[in-house]
């Protein structure tokens, strides 16, 4: 299921950012920027994937969450603008020269920004999660077959009207196709992200 694809993106995510916030708390500086680039890179290729693959199929379906694929977008430009406000606090940290109370405090200064694109993140993550994911994986349950306890889903399924995607064949080829591209690409990147950093 869609859910189970991204949510294990959104988990390698966070363990990249925590990487970097322990390296920040040594104040190994050097280390805390790559692996905020490493966090970076994937987490491009993350909203890549959802604004490739997943937005569009989002905008197909009938849905019943209040939130639109706008509101996705925007949480996007907003991760990328705390993003480059941390990594120009992190540069700027990194080149000052300050005794160890100076960097403690600055480094408490720069995990305070950092909350907040984690509370973003965690946020954006749970409506993807809880609402566009399910939602797209609801559409198109009936194509992988039926999974026990999913009597609600059915129902819903059967009062919903069907993503436009022709025949059933086609829709579980296509919803197949979806999760194989999505696994595909971020396999890429995250193996990418791996080899440089042993």
């Amino acid at each position: 299921m869609l859910v189970e694809i991204i949510k294990q993106q959104h988990l390698e995510l966070r363990e990249l950012f925590m990487r970097h916030q322990e390296m920040l708390l040594q104040m190994q500086f050097e280390d805390a920027k790559i692996w905020l680039e490493h966090f970076y890179v994937c987490q491009k290729a993350h909203m890549k994937i959802e604004e490739s693959y997943l937005f569009p199929e989002f905008a197909k379906i009938e849905r019943t969450s209040k939130w639109d694929v706008s509101l996705y977008e925007k949480e996007h430009d907003k991760i990328n603008q705390l993003y480059e406000n941390i990594v120009n606090d992190l540069n700027w940290l990194s080149e000052q020269k300050l005794d160890q109370s100076q960097k403690r405090r600055n480094i408490i200064a720069l995990l305070d920004k950092e909350k907040t694109l984690k509370g973003l993140n965690e946020h954006h993550e749970e409506r993807e999660e809880e609402a566009m994911l399910k939602e797209l994986d609801d559409a198109y349950m009936d194509v992988g077959g039926t999974t026990p306890g999913k009597e609600e889903v059915m129902l819903r399924r059967e009062q919903q009207p069907r993503a436009e995607s022709g025949t059933e064949a086609e829709r579980a080829k296509k919803y197949k196709q979806l999760q194989l591209d999505i696994k595909l690409t971020w396999a890429e990147v995250i193996a990418s992200v791996r080899e440089t950093s042993i």
